[in-house]
C-alpha cells in the first residue's frame, strides 16, 4: 500500500485517473493526479483500487463512475 512520505522524501509516483460519470444532466467526464510512495511489493490492483476509492471520497460526483484512464509511473524523469 501506499505510504506518506516524511517531508524530507519526494513521493516516489505519479499518478492520473480520468473517469466518466453519467447523471441527468448527461455525461461528466473528469480527471484527478497525484503522487504517492509504495511500499515494496504494492501491486498495480491494489493502488488502482486505493486511488479509485480515494477519488469517490474526495469527490462524490465521481461515486459509480467508470474509469476510462488511469496510470501510475515512477515520478522521476
Amino acid at each position: 500500500m501506499p505510504k506518506t512520505p516524511t517531508s524530507t522524501e519526494q513521493d516516489s509516483h505519479f499518478w492520473f485517473m480520468s473517469v466518466m460519470t453519467v447523471n441527468a444532466a448527461g455525461p461528466w467526464v473528469n480527471d484527478y493526479q497525484g503522487t504517492l510512495t509504495l511500499i515494496l511489493g504494492t501491486t498495480r490492483l491494489e493502488v488502482f483500487n486505493q486511488i479509485r476509492e480515494e477519488v469517490a471520497q474526495n469527490d462524490p460526483r465521481s461515486r459509480g463512475s467508470i474509469v476510462l484512464a488511469f496510470d501510475v509511473q515512477p515520478n522521476e524523469l
